[in-house]
């Protein structure tokens, strides 16, 4: 994931996602009545999301706001294209990290995530970070992870596969650990209660995204493909060419995708999380 003009041509799903989410909860969120709130979003990614329906929506006199994500590639890409706003620092930062940094640490009155989480290195150890993050006084946070998805599936079967294996031994990093759990939701409660949270409303929604074709669903499976740019050019479309038989099979869709035409809908879960401090 270090081509951040692919992935922003290819995040329909997790804009689209988190217009939704924004827009249901932002007026929920504890904004300050007079302002100066301080706000940092993890795994921000090529930071569109953050920029185009997150900031819209924080108090224009809002004191703070920090981009983050564990990818320098995606960093400097966001700090290129939105380093202009007024207010907006980038920071490299693993969300999941044993020691978070003195300056970021219990300073922020909001903390939003979307479609980040599901790689963190431990989804606990990033929720307890969170609670860090927030001031010793209060704060909330909205996140959204992926919590199962037919490509995930994907993943696994292919990281079997000799000619696949020495690209994806570190392949249970990239699977949420909500894919193969039988109550999910319970599961992040539980990550969410030991972080010391008692407010909380977690959500399990069933979604179906429609893609406009099998192509399109291809590139953004590429685009979000932790693995393929560790192999050589020349076996990346066969890669995701296999990897796309292994999602159809999984959803019960007997055709190959290269007989497949017209619209693609494809399921998927997601948690969706507004947590009070």
């Amino acid at each position: 994931m270090n081509n951040p003009e692919l992935y922003i041509s290819a995040n329909d799903v997790q804009r689209h996602d988190a217009d939704i989410v924004v827009k249901k909860f932002s007026s929920q969120m504890q904004w300050h009545p007079k302002g100066e709130d301080t706000l940092i979003d993890l795994g921000s990614g090529s930071g569109d999301v953050l920029m185009d329906i997150v900031y819209p929506r924080i108090p224009r006199n809002f004191q703070r706001i920090v981009y983050t994500d564990i990818n320098p590639t995606m960093v400097n890409y966001a700090r290129q294209k939105f380093g202009h706003v007024k207010g907006v620092e980038f920071e490299t930062l693993d969300m999941a990290t044993d020691i978070l940094p003195k300056q970021l640490k219990g300073q922020f009155d909001h903390v939003t995530s979307f479609y980040a989480l599901m790689y963190a290195r431990t989804q606990r150890q990033a929720i307890r970070n969170i609670w860090e993050l927030l001031r010793p006084t209060g704060g909330d946070c909205l996140l959204i992870t992926l919590c199962t998805h037919p490509i995930f599936h994907a993943y696994k079967v292919l990281s079997k596969m000799d000619k696949w294996t020495q690209y994806m031994v570190d392949v249970d990093s990239f699977i949420p650990p909500q894919q193969y759990c039988q109550e999910p939701r319970r599961q992040f409660m539980e990550l969410l209660t030991d972080a010391g949270f008692t407010d909380f409303s977690v959500e399990l929604q069933t979604k179906t995204f429609d893609y406009r074709s099998v192509e399109v669903f291809k590139t953004n499976m590429m685009a979000v493909n932790p693995f393929v740019e560790r192999m050589p050019a020349t076996l990346r479309d066969e890669y995701m060419d296999e990897a796309l038989v292994e999602a159809f099979m999984f959803m019960g869709n007997k055709i190959d995708p290269k007989d497949y035409y017209g619209v693609l809908p494809i399921p998927y879960k997601l948690l969706v999380v507004y947590a009070r401090k």
